[in-house]
């Protein structure tokens, strides 16, 4: 990891008192813009926040009816799909008993500022957060557990479409839970043709690599934000499901030419693991890997 994904780290307090708290990592990721998801449980304990210096955006995924927030107004009681919203510099007291599972995003006031500026054209430095208590939220809901809580967070085509989501869930935060925030998204085209080749030519050159929508979307000097909506236009899927149609390509290309095993494929073919490339080489092939190769094995080498 990076100094600068770790220094980010360093700064995510909520974070950090969950580490020194009673709280168990399940998993984290943490992107090259300082944005981080993390996934988590805890039980029998308690968690205080003073002035963190982020925003933090908090989903129950399993239990958490015995959860509650102290306030001087009167305990208020959590439970799934609920979520909250801390400010920067909010302060909140918790205790819990019964174990409960949760999801985590974390980010900046300078990210919802830059995005309001790069997606809506307006001025964001007054954009304010509002602090939310165990609210439901649908799109939130559905974003969190129908997509990325599926994608592997270790795999690199996988973490687009997660810094996707990301993308969204911060226009979706602007758009409700946002103090003077705009409200009309900037209408947008598709990518020039000199961009998708670029991008095109990009992804083939690297597709056994690791990159990040934020690399692709500086290619065509765009917001992520921007990127992915012109990309869909563009090319009729997200940069995600293309790059992993062009990696499923790729693999086809070496099974029907070389008697490489399975594992060297899929990491010639930048999947994090011969399963994986199994499970989305089936779905968009509609065979396995090894049937694919024994029904072309005439044309392997």
């Amino acid at each position: 990891m990076d100094k600068g994904i770790l220094a980010g780290i360093k700064k995510q307090r909520v974070f950090n008192v969950l580490t020194d708290n009673t709280a168990q990592l399940h998993k984290e990721l943490w992107q090259n813009n300082g944005m981080g998801s993390a996934i988590w449980s805890n039980s029998h304990g308690s968690a205080s926040y003073d002035k963190p210096s982020h925003h933090t955006l908090s989903f129950y995924l399993q239990g958490g009816q015995d959860t509650q927030r102290v306030m001087k107004s009167g305990n208020i009681h959590g439970g799934a799909n609920k979520l909250c919203l801390m400010p920067k510099g909010h302060r909140s007291d918790w205790t819990f008993s019964v174990p409960f599972r949760f999801f985590h995003f974390y980010f900046e006031q300078t990210h919802l500022q830059n995005f309001a500026e790069q997606v809506f054209d307006k001025e964001g430095r007054h954009i304010e957060l509002t602090e939310q208590t165990y609210v439901e939220d649908k799109f939130i809901n559905q974003l969190v557990r129908e997509t990325i809580l599926k994608l592997d967070w270790d795999n690199s085509t996988d973490k687009l479409m997660i810094s996707h989501s990301q993308q969204l869930l911060l226009l979706h935060l602007i758009r409700q839970y946002c103090h003077n925030a705009p409200k009309t998204v900037l209408n947008s085209g598709g990518l020039a043709i000199f961009n998708q080749r670029r991008i095109v030519d990009y992804i083939q050159a690297n597709l056994s690599t690791s990159f990040t929508l934020s690399d692709l979307a500086t290619l065509a000097n765009l917001s992520d934000f921007h990127f992915a909506r012109m990309f869909k236009v563009s090319f009729g899927c997200s940069p995600h499901q293309y790059v992993l149609s062009q990696r499923v390509e790729m693999a086809k290309k070496l099974l029907s030419s070389h008697n490489m095993p399975l594992t060297d494929i899929a990491l010639s073919c930048g999947f994090s693991s011969q399963q994986h490339l199994s499970q989305q080489f089936k779905q968009r092939v509609g065979v396995t890997p090894a049937v694919f190769r024994k029904e072309h094995r005439n044309t392997v080498k």
